[in-house]
């Protein structure tokens, strides 16, 4: 079980976040670009995230909101959290935030791969990403904001016995570049990160 680290500000999280690397290849992948990151949770704010992947020109066509940057070259982050309160037994559904090296983002909820629920603009905005070149490495930062787990789930915060679930990728569809790995290994036959059973389970 990954452990997070509770940050005092958001600053801290190339340093002293928990660590992870995107190192399984999956689906007859033979080689993707490394990845690596950091989360870590600010009290009362959110989530913090950076991902760094070792890749000097990755392909990035696509720009803006709703983007399907997974036919690019991307890194993503996919959350689940239980509800809270009255609806606490009740299935509930995961996060998938999906980004490429322009700062395209795809970001939904829901309970499946398909029919899905896009974040508003508005949504998105609070996720205060940002995606950048670097020479030989591209990164991405953002952050998941507690008012944004709060519609979605009812959650206002997090005690020490609280858990939830994550897992981050790196993938292309591109033909030419196609590749697909995994933080946590994705124990299907064909290509499908949409998958929750396989998020890797998180504690405070």
């Amino acid at each position: 079980m990954m452990q997070l680290t509770i940050l005092s500000s958001p600053d801290q999280i190339t340093e002293h976040g928990t660590t992870f690397s995107v190192s399984h290849l999956l689906w007859g992948t033979k080689h993707a670009p490394a990845v690596t990151g950091s989360i870590g949770y600010v009290q009362e704010d959110g989530f913090y995230v950076e991902m760094i992947c070792e890749e000097s020109d990755p392909l990035r066509r696509y720009e803006g909101l709703y983007a399907p940057v997974y036919l690019d070259s991307a890194m993503e982050a996919f959350f689940h959290f239980p509800f809270v309160g009255k609806r606490k037994s009740e299935p509930s559904p995961y996060l998938n935030l999906e980004f490429n090296a322009n700062g395209a983002l795809l970001a939904q909820y829901g309970y499946s791969r398909t029919k899905r629920t896009p974040l508003s603009p508005e949504e998105c905005q609070s996720l205060a990403y940002e995606a950048s070149l670097c020479g030989d490495f591209w990164k991405v930062h953002f952050r998941l904001p507690l008012s944004l787990l709060k519609k979605i789930y009812g959650i206002t915060g997090f005690q020490p016995e609280d858990c939830f679930s994550c897992n981050f990728y790196k993938i292309s569809e591109d033909p030419d570049i196609e590749h697909y790995s995994a933080f946590s290994p994705v124990l299907t036959t064909t290509p499908d990160f949409h998958r929750p059973e396989y998020f890797a389970p998180v504690s405070f």
